[in-house]
């Protein structure tokens, strides 16, 4: 037989970020509609009390409208529900479930406080302790773990869900491991069968009575933080009325700092692949070694020249989103801690170090995760930026020889051609001479063989002539050439 406690409550906060887009601004009041359809089968429709644009310069507002709101809400500015009329039909549910909804601004974001009970008295009268399995009828298809919803806002930040009751009479209070059996047995009942349970945290004193908390950080992907809460003096629900604004804040500050952290681990994945890459980069530039490198090679690193800067781009970004996440933990950690003190310094001589830890430990810890990690990465940053002055500097002076080369062998071909050109012209310009020395061969001065008179002939003294000044002016060019190039070569 299940275990039974008295009056227990079911208390969401969920918080999601702001939006202008239509289709998804009203999200999470739409969500309060749907979970109360389900659980108490009524048509709510939150959408008709709220007012979305009240008091736009107040940071934290109920969005319920001034004249809307139940007097006999548990916090002003809710709005109160129960299944009263469903317990006339004999299908319904004999156990009244009440509740209320607590729209609210908070900052750049919107809140609702959900809250789901079976009443302490009716009729003047106690009610009669509950078995614990009434938790799953307020949870029908897991509708109260919002961030379970495969179909949840992009924007939603998160929630905290708190089960809390009374204890019977034949539990004791000081009787911790009962306790802690007994907040397994209720998260049992709370969820349906064959879910996975969030694990246990850490277990306190909280206002005088027994509080557990479950959902581990290791956890992150599939982080649910869940607190079961057991009063067992007058006192501590006392104070927990008395504290309802600063908790909410708590919880919003705390939703925020943890989807910080979840958003950075995402970045850490996305930018540790950057990474690697990065490495890949500068690990191909060992293959061109220290050679001159050939026009292929030139194109393949001008090409990286243009895709590298893009590269340290991103990966820049990443890091510029490491840091925002890094701030906003921290903001919101302070902030926290200011809502703490204030706790503190409305119920003096209460141990609060429950809600303390999170603030002085994880968020610290979040803190010093990111650091660490924007260390290692930066020489990530560094390492790029280096390689990209050596690619471009490689590529500079390996393209400067490449071209001085490609000139040089210009030069040589315009030489080559040059002197093909005279080497042509002088052959033509020598069988001129030849045909035009011809025609001093007659036969009244025929030519004889060499030495054979004592004047040589007027055809051998030309050609004598010719060869001789072609030989001058042949030395006087190619002597011209030797100097022009030892000219430019001294002022290269």
């Amino acid at each position: 037989m299940s275990p039974k406690v008295y009056a227990p409550n079911i208390h969401v906060f969920a918080f999601i970020l702001q939006t202008t887009e239509e289709k998804e601004k009203d999200w999470l009041w739409q969500t309060c509609d749907q979970i109360i359809h389900k659980v108490l089968h009524e048509n709510f429709n939150l959408m008709q009390w709220l007012d979305l644009e009240k008091e736009p310069d107040n940071p934290t507002v109920s969005l319920i409208k001034a004249d809307e709101q139940t007097e006999v809400a548990p916090i002003e500015g809710a709005v109160t529900f129960d299944n009263s009329c469903n317990n006339s039909s004999t299908n319904s549910s004999k156990i009244s479930i009440h509740g209320f909804a607590y729209p609210l601004r908070l900052y750049d974001s919107y809140g609702l406080w959900f809250n789901l009970h079976r009443p302490e008295q009716e009729n003047c009268q106690k009610t009669d302790d509950v078995d614990i399995q009434l938790l799953r009828q307020l949870n029908p298809d897991n509708c109260l773990l919002l961030n379970g919803n495969h179909n949840s806002h992009q924007n939603f930040l998160g929630e905290t869900l708190i089960i809390t009751a009374w204890l019977s009479s034949e539990q004791d209070p000081q009787n911790h491991e009962a306790l802690k059996e007994l907040a397994d047995e209720c998260l049992k009942a709370f969820f349906p069968q064959d879910y996975n349970i969030p694990p246990f945290a850490r277990s306190a004193t909280l206002f005088g009575s027994s509080i557990f908390e479950y959902g581990l950080f290791t956890q992150l992907t599939n982080y649910r933080h869940i607190l079961v809460w057991f009063f067992s003096y007058t006192e501590t629900e006392e104070n927990f009325d008395s504290c309802q604004q600063e908790l909410l804040d708590l919880f919003f500050f705390r939703a925020k700092v943890v989807k910080a952290f979840q958003q950075s681990r995402q970045v850490y994945q996305d930018a540790n692949q950057e990474y690697s890459k990065i490495e890949e980069e500068i690990q191909t530039l060992e293959k061109f070694g220290d050679e001159q490198l050939t026009a292929e090679e030139l194109e393949q690193l001008s090409k990286k020249l243009k895709t590298l800067p893009k590269t340290a781009l991103d990966y820049t970004n990443l890091l510029r989103y490491l840091e925002a996440y890094k701030n906003t933990i921290a903001i919101n950690a302070r902030n926290y801690a200011d809502r703490v003190q204030q706790i503190r310094g409305m119920i003096e001589d209460e141990d609060i170090s429950f809600l303390e830890k999170f603030s002085l430990e994880n968020c610290a810890d979040f803190q010093e995760q990111i650091q660490a990690d924007l260390g290692y990465f930066h020489y990530g940053s560094s390492l790029l930026d280096k390689a990209i002055a050596s690619i471009r500097g490689r590529v500079a002076i390996d393209k400067a020889k490449s071209d001085r080369l490609a000139e040089e062998k210009k030069e040589i071909g315009e030489r080559n051609l040059q002197i093909t050109i005279l080497a042509v012209g002088s052959a033509i310009g020598s069988a001129g001479i030849m045909a035009s020395s011809y025609a001093l061969v007659t036969k009244e001065d025929p030519l004889l063989p060499p030495f054979s008179t004592p004047v040589p002939h007027r055809f051998s003294l030309s050609i004598c002539y010719s060869l001789l000044f072609g030989v001058v002016l042949g030395m006087l060019i190619w002597g011209g050439d030797k100097i022009w190039q030892s000219y430019k070569n001294r002022q290269r």
